[in-house]
């Protein structure tokens, strides 16, 4: 019995000191920026590749393998350096929704050119000689190299606190995070200490990369499972601070130690429920750093808008002849290419369930993939095994699970939280419905529900066989122009205006007399049945649900289709769904372009025109028609005003923490 305690501790230790190798970056970054930065995963995946190339797959000697740990890690930190000046300096006095997003966008760009260089295969690389030998200390087996892991973690963690709290670097962070204008005041160089810092953190993150590589395969996914165990630990631990991060990573290892131990038919399903447990009771973390805070009362507003130039009546006949159109498509298109269409039509429905959130009300769902998988799952199970059974019963039937799911959710975690506190929650549940899913034979493990059957749809006396590609596809599209008037109707309502009002300013709305909270869990609940109708809709077109549905990069679909089109417009995710499904038809072809190509021109957006396509048409039209522009005045269909405006680099106070 002590011999099984003594290994579970071990193994829990290395997992622990794993996690931690690649959070001490990711809190450096945030104790000084007040910057939660998603790419981590992303250069920590490029560390590991740059030191697979200098070391190979046969490590020949134990200094080989720190020479390539080194490289990796130096390579990333330029690196770090570049993006600081091209993107962190442009996002630091934005809406830190808006901040998550671009650095999802740079952890897609970092992805594209791992693909472009290194290639799709998986690797493996050996330990090291010295490493590669187990030892046999008090009669148990346990891995050198593990134990390697163990003692630089423990070491990396010494150095950080000697340095943050003894060493002139740690000053200078802290004053920076501090504030940023005095120290350029009192003389010290600004952008020489966050750029230093900033380094300082990429170099970590390239370090682990390199370190870890003996730990697991080598590919292009390898940094999503480690930038979401790191982000569990800065967030027990407590955002920004080190000791927090050192001991979350550590009750990560044990957490996951007992689940193997006292459930191991689920493993890594304990996390998910420990990490949603702090959030909800303790949501600042064991350590909260100084300047954090559970919720964010900054306001929205700004950002001159104009009306449209052309009438409604223009817009409406253009959409009308766009509907029509759609409606001929089975009539002279070919298979595949209607397939994209139809799918671009769910992912509408989709992305406006997810604006109705962002857009309006001013939270983030990192995980509203799991709402989508509640409705596919549903209907899939119902048509595979109930038969006749309703179609549109089935609609509803995925609706009210959707909707119980988010009023579950949104019940307990709105009034204590929001931003990336909520953003992280949403992706932590997602993530684990997904094991849920990939455990259970009933819903076909990894391999999901196959050979869905399309529905017969019964009408009264009227029967409408929607087995065929075609029939299927006018029924979507039917589908698609009734949720979106609907939710255009609901939207410009005054239940509407209200949560732009809340978006604006919560505490003014909630100083006037509106009750906030409600609001926002409507909201919420509404935003989750229409994401489980999209994935309903969804089951039966595909005719194959997986747990790729429900993955946490599945949840970026919708805020990507919204951001593309623009948040500041109702009809800005139905624009953006149009052109993404475009750009990656286009580049489905071209190995790790199509992943470039998305997030380079996500981050054009969100650093040169936040308001989207459909914010640039407006432009444009403004231009051409000779609209007048009237400061604050909305535009008839504005969702909300755009982010806070991206500041000059040459402005002084483009330093660290608010």
């Amino acid at each position: 019995m002590t011999n099984e305690i003594l290994f579970a501790f071990f193994n829990a230790a290395a997992f622990g000191m794993a996690i931690f190798l690649v959070a001490a970056g990711l809190t450096l970054i945030f104790g000084l920026l007040r910057l939660l930065n998603m790419a981590q995963g992303g250069f920590f995946m490029i560390g590991a590749y740059v030191s697979y190339s200098v070391m190979g797959r046969d490590v020949q000697s134990l200094g080989l393998f720190l020479f390539a740990v080194l490289v990796g890690g130096v390579v990333v930190a330029l690196l770090g350096l570049v993006t600081d000046r091209l993107v962190l300096r442009r996002l630091r006095h934005v809406d830190p929704h808006y901040v998550l997003i671009a650095t999802f966008a740079l952890m897609m760009v970092c992805t594209g050119v791992t693909k472009l260089i290194w290639g799709v295969d998986f690797f493996s690389v050996n330990p090291p000689p010295g490493l590669d030998t187990p030892m046999n200390p008090f009669g148990l087996f346990f891995s050198a190299y593990q134990l390697f892991v163990i003692g630089v973690g423990v070491l990396l963690y010494i150095l950080l606190e000697v340095a943050i709290h003894r060493m002139w670097f740690g000053k200078l962070m802290q004053a920076l995070a501090a504030d940023p204008w005095m120290s350029g005041v009192l003389g010290i160089n600004v952008s020489f200490g966050i750029a230093l810092s900033v380094m300082a953190s990429f170099l970590l993150a390239g370090l682990a990369g390199g370190l870890l590589l003996p730990n697991q395969s080598l590919s292009t996914g390898l940094g999503d499972s480690y930038l979401m165990y790191a982000f569990f630990a800065v967030i027990i631990g407590g955002l920004g601070n080190i000791r927090g991060a050192f001991i979350g990573s550590l009750v990560l290892g044990l957490v996951q130690s007992l689940n193997t131990v006292l459930l191991p038919s689920v493993p890594g399903l304990a996390i998910y429920v420990v990490l949603a447990i702090f959030l909800l009771f303790k949501p600042m973390g064991l350590f909260p750093a100084v300047g954090t805070q559970t919720e964010t009362h900054e306001s929205h507003g700004g950002g001159a808008l104009h009306r449209p130039v052309l009438s409604r009546g223009v817009w409406q006949a253009l959409g009308t002849a766009g509907v029509l159109v759609l409606a001929t498509l089975p009539l002279w298109l070919s298979a595949g290419p209607l397939y994209v269409v139809g799918t671009v039509l769910i992912q509408v429905v989709f992305a406006l369930s997810w604006n109705m959130l962002f857009g309006y009300t001013g939270l983030v769902s990192f995980g509203h993939a799991g709402f989508f998988a509640i409705g596919a799952y549903l209907t899939a199970l119902a048509l595979r095994h109930v038969a006749g059974v309703p179609f549109l019963g089935v609609i509803a039937a995925s609706a009210l699970f959707g909707a119980l799911a988010a009023w579950g959710i949104g019940a307990l975690a709105l009034r204590r939280m929001s931003g990336v506190f909520l953003a992280v929650l949403t992706v932590a549940l997602a993530e684990a419905l997904r094991l849920i899913i990939s455990f259970s034979a009933f819903l076909g493990r990894e391999d999901g529900i196959t050979d869905i059957p399309r529905p017969v749809l019964n009408l009264g006396l009227t029967r409408f066989d929607l087995g065929s590609s075609e029939a299927y596809y006018w029924f979507l599209l039917a589908s698609c122009v009734l949720i979106t008037g609907g939710m255009w109707w609901l939207l410009h309502s005054r239940f509407g205006r209200t949560l732009q009002t809340i978006r604006q300013d919560q505490e003014r709305a909630a100083f006037m007399g509106t009750p906030v909270a409600g609001y926002r869990l409507a909201a919420f609940v509404i935003s989750g049945a229409v994401a489980a109708v999209a994935g309903a809709l969804y089951a039966p077109w595909a005719r194959i649900v997986t747990i790729e549905e429900v993955h946490w990069l599945a949840s970026a679909q919708p805020m990507l289709n919204t951001l593309l089109g623009g948040v500041s417009s109702f009809w800005g995710p139905v624009f953006g769904a149009g052109l993404f499904a475009a750009i990656t038809y286009a580049t489905r072809t071209l190995v790790g372009l199509s992943e470039l190509i998305v997030g380079c021109g996500l981050l054009a957006i969100i650093l040169l025109a936040p308001n989207g396509a459909v914010g640039l048409w407006r432009g444009i039209e403004a231009r051409l028609f000779g609209g007048p522009r009237r400061a604050g005045a909305p535009p008839a269909d504005s969702a909300a005003s755009p982010p806070p405006r991206v500041p000059a680099a040459s402005e002084l106070k483009t330093g660290g923490a608010r």
